[in-house]
């Protein structure tokens, strides 16, 4: 039987995929499924409580996670407003945003954007919110690592990188999500009108 990638576990069998594989799908889609996106509420919950204890404790606003584009002088003076003990909570917070967050949410919206995709017959998308993991780990990597060394600066070519890094996360996350809903839409006029003939 040839070996499936993690979206695949999620996804529904096509013409190609022999029997075995098409059982195996079916039956362990429905329990994955909810795994990863009970997985997904729980991670959005636990991020949005830090990120609000975040600003109402130490100030600051948004952290630079939650912005678009960044500039060395606005995240240097983040990290100065937010003081030793934001900074301590900021670095806290990023460890639940790497993991359980950004696996949970590239796995559960990953896997129902390549249902979509498949049902469909359209071209897979699901590696959106791949990139938008990657980037979001390379992002937040060097935030990190600007909060651990400040005072002193970090190059101002790493933060750059992780500016477009951040940029490319937005987008590619957007699009994946546009491309979602606008299949789900597709999908449900679709069947519909099966139905009614």
């Amino acid at each position: 039987m040839r070996s499936l990638n993690l979206f695949q576990l999620f996804s529904f069998p096509t013409q190609h995929d022999d029997v075995n594989t098409a059982c195996s799908m079916h039956t362990q889609t429905p329990s994955l499924l909810i795994a990863a996106g009970l997985t997904e509420a729980l991670s959005v919950g636990v991020m949005i409580r830090r990120s609000g204890y975040l600003q109402s404790t130490f100030g600051g606003g948004n952290p630079p996670d939650l912005w678009f584009g960044i500039q060395d002088e606005k995240l240097y003076n983040y990290l100065d407003v937010i003081g030793d003990g934001g900074r301590e909570a900021y670095r806290k917070m990023n460890s639940w945003d790497f993991f359980p967050y950004m696996p949970s949410y590239m796995i559960f919206y990953g896997a129902l954007l390549l249902i979509q995709c498949r049902s469909a017959q359209a071209s897979d998308l699901s590696w959106l919110f791949f990139i938008a993991m990657m980037c979001d780990i390379i992002e937040t990597g060097t935030f990190n690592y600007a909060a651990n060394q400040f005072p002193e600066h970090i190059s101002s070519t790493i933060v750059r990188a992780a500016s477009i890094a951040n940029e490319i996360k937005w987008v590619s996350f957007g699009f994946g999500l546009i491309g979602l809903v606008g299949l789900f839409v597709h999908n449900s006029l679709k069947a519909k009108k099966a139905h009614q003939r």
